[in-house]
């Protein structure tokens, strides 16, 4: 992927684009594939970075990975039989994985050690290490961020864990933690996040359920071998959702999305601002919701949004920001602090790339005021965010002169052929 992209706008477009795999689905099926004692064939699984980091990840623990054309077949280690990796284990710039895979390797009977890339290196894990800690795990990090060391401890036991976090990358760790556990465990959830680590697991017969808001977890159970068909990424389908609303005379059609009512947030609050977005064709995958989504160029409001809704569409504000500075009036957005612990501080990205293409913005810690304008062009950094970047992208379709974006190469994280499909729809782009 090219560091830095100049994109000089595009004419009005009509396409069905091919979206890539979900992510999120990816890393959970790649991990608890191996972790099962069978064979599971991965159908259309994310071959991006950050899937790859977690593919690699798995192998250094035991399971055996290869690919099959566009598919994976893994033959799992049975998550009792992982074996101590040679050396340090390299999550990449996936929080996702070093996240999610703290829960398995905290309760390891052999030491081990995750780290990162220095965007990854500075993000803030004492949210998992915290509440693993608390069920008699032991690992230590380097004031709250990675790296992370694990060690053997022989005071692990079962738990009921408050998840006060919007955050499904806990919650998935916690599990984790309690497949390996004697007993029943229970992850309890302030606010409901995304679903698949607990879909996926119950695809595959593992004794875990959901009541109300609660996860119970019966511990060393079995997971069986099935395959699995990953569909494709509304996160990464959002950026094309958006520039079919936003550019004039244009429509765009998705196959085969991921429809999880704990990811599509950002849908509902562009309906809200009045965005003709269709969706048929419902159908379930593998426990998940499928649907084929069409967008077509609408006149949009301003909008606020706060509240327990915001953990479904915490990957989307990047994206959604763009759509609220080209609307008509001022859009509020807050309870968003989150955002400042992702890949980069997105409201600190955003709001300085809003600002150099002429769109007035005001913000606290949690929060971000935007008036709605028109872009002019200019310089920004995405500070190596791949939503930062790919966001700014779509911003220039209807930008008056070029947009040139810095530090791009992490769109490859999630979306590797990003710059092919803007380019596919007519989007004029030079890569430097």
């Amino acid at each position: 992927m090219a560091r830095n992209i100049i994109i000089n706008g595009s004419d009005s477009f009509d396409f069905q684009v091919e979206i890539p795999a979900d992510k999120s689905i990816t890393h959970r099926a790649i991990i608890i594939a191996s972790m099962c004692e069978g064979e599971i064939k991965l159908l259309n699984p994310l071959l991006a970075d950050d899937c790859l980091s977690t593919i690699e990840v798995m192998r250094q623990l035991g399971a055996e990975i290869k690919e099959e054309g566009t598919n994976l077949i893994i033959h799992g280690r049975n998550y009792n039989n992982f074996i101590q990796p040679r050396g340090k284990l390299n999550a990449g710039n996936s929080g996702t994985l070093m996240r999610l895979i703290s829960g398995i390797l905290s309760m390891q009977n052999f030491t081990s050690e995750i780290f990162g890339d220095e965007s990854l290196m500075n993000r803030p894990m004492n949210r998992i290490s915290s509440p693993l800690a608390e069920i008699g795990c032991n690992l230590k990090t380097l004031d709250g961020k990675p790296p992370i060391k694990f060690y053997p401890s022989n005071t692990k036991k079962s738990f009921q864990y408050d998840n006060v976090l919007p955050s499904a990358q806990v919650k998935s760790c916690m599990i984790f933690a309690a497949i390996y556990l004697e007993g029943e465990s229970i992850v309890k959830e302030k606010f409901i996040t995304r679903d698949h680590t607990e879909r996926l697991l119950t695809y595959l017969e593992y004794p875990i359920k959901t009541i109300g808001k609660n996860i119970h977890i019966m511990g060393q159970g079995r997971i069986n071998a099935k395959e699995i068909k990953i569909p494709n990424d509304f996160s990464s389908a959002a950026f094309f959702i958006v520039a079919a609303l936003i550019k004039k005379n244009s429509k765009l059609f998705m196959k085969d999305i991921n429809f999880n009512e704990r990811r599509t947030g950002i849908a509902k609050v562009l309906q809200k601002m009045g965005a003709k977005i269709t969706v048929e064709n419902k159908r379930y995958e593998a426990n998940e919701l499928i649907v084929d989504i069409t967008s077509e160029y609408s006149v949009l409001s301003a909008v606020d949004v706060s509240g327990e809704n915001i953990s479904d569409l915490i990957d989307e504000f990047p994206i959604l920001f763009i759509v609220c500075a080209v609307c008509k009036g001022v859009s509020n957005i807050d309870n968003i602090e989150e955002l400042r612990y992702k890949e980069s501080d997105r409201i600190n990205s955003m709001e300085k790339g809003l600002n150099t293409l002429g769109i007035k913005t005001e913000s606290t810690k949690t929060s971000i005021k935007i008036h709605g304008g028109e872009f002019n062009g200019g310089i920004v950094d995405s500070f190596g965010d791949h939503r930062v970047a790919m966001a700014f992208a779509i911003a220039a379709l209807i930008s008056k002169k070029p947009i040139t974006i810095l530090n791009t190469q992490n769109i490859s994280t999630s979306f590797p052929n990003f710059i092919d499909l803007l380019m596919e729809i007519g989007v004029e782009v030079y890569e430097s």
